[in-house]
């Protein structure tokens, strides 16, 4: 009898759901969505949802002339803003209907890379066949993984600055985040951290919900998403799936040389804003050098009116 072997899916053939969601933040949306287009084939997702929550008419135009763009892309309105059990049960419907699909969510501030999607499904398939590891994730700076992963690098690499990056946590520490922004925007940090010998993986026991893939190992557990209050609470959907991987003592895969960049926590983003503006980050994100994917580049040219928006002038 011949010998059984296990054919592994090739990333190329995934066509995975992408779960995209926005509120208030039209500048950081616009720069999402750009720097998806700039670094991804979008063709390759099999459904583009994009979940708005009571977003303003300009930034429903934004959304609706992405979905021009990009005929697999829906737009799904819920509110009132802020409205947790409104955005849980859009999820609930989008996820229920996808449940044998790979899914990848992402955050109206978090601005992907070149690479982003193939480095991420790879890392997807790497753990497809494990129960441990439910869930993986791309490497973002800003985030308490983030900063966990990057630690033994930024001792060797700052040794002097070590109080601009250890301290309160990440969700609250604006000097971390002001830091961390201007060393990647003026002194090619994501460039320096990419070579050096970083393992492939690391594993962490909990997520930030920025940006993450996943498949029906987590949905099974974590479905349906809490639409009403229990003794008073809503858990938000990132503390549900932290609570799912501390029960089972499961982990999280962090890629190690697949960098995103998340802008901000909210308890941070005014101060932040105020020193490391939107036009600047993006000046940033259009210098990483990009191979061109279908549909070509995304070009913002000067004068624009959504260069007038980052600016703050529109």
């Amino acid at each position: 009898m011949g010998k059984l072997t296990y054919l592994r899916p090739r990333r190329e053939n995934l066509h995975p759901i992408l779960l995209l969601l926005t509120s208030h933040r039209l500048d950081c949306f616009l720069i999402c969505l750009r720097s998806l287009e700039r670094c991804t084939d979008l063709d390759r997702f099999k459904r583009i949802y994009i979940v708005a929550n009571a977003v303003s008419q300009e930034h429903l135009a934004l959304a609706m002339g992405f979905a021009a763009r990009h005929p697999n892309s829906i737009i799904v309105e819920r509110g009132p803003r802020g409205l947790v059990p409104a955005v849980h049960a859009a999820i609930n419907e989008i996820l229920a209907a996808h449940m044998d699909d790979v899914i990848i969510k992402l955050d109206e501030d978090l601005f992907v890379t070149p690479g982003w999607l193939d480095a991420l499904l790879e890392g997807y398939l790497d753990h497809a066949d494990r129960s441990d590891v439910p869930l993986v994730m791309p490497l973002i700076p800003i985030s308490p993984p983030g900063r966990h992963v990057l630690n033994r690098f930024l001792r060797t690499a700052y040794p002097s600055e070590r109080h601009m990056y250890v301290g309160p946590p990440v969700e609250e520490n604006w000097v971390y985040h002001r830091w961390m922004w201007e060393k990647l925007i003026n002194e090619n940090l994501a460039e320096i951290y990419c070579r050096s010998p970083a393992p492939k993986y690391s594993y962490v026991s909990y997520l930030t919900i920025n940006c993450v893939v996943f498949d029906k190992r987590i949905m099974r557990l974590a479905l349906p998403l809490p639409t009403t209050r229990v003794a008073g609470q809503l858990l938000p959907d990132e503390t549900i799936f932290n609570l799912i991987l501390h029960a089972g003592r499961q982990k999280v895969a962090v890629l190690g040389h697949c960098l995103v960049h998340h802008y901000s926590f909210a308890a941070c983003e005014d101060y932040l804003r105020s020193h490391v503006p939107l036009e600047k980050v993006w000046r940033y994100i259009r210098r990483v050098p990009n191979t061109p994917v279908r549909g070509g580049r995304c070009r913002v040219p000067s004068g624009s009116p959504e260069l007038k928006l980052l600016r703050g002038t529109g």
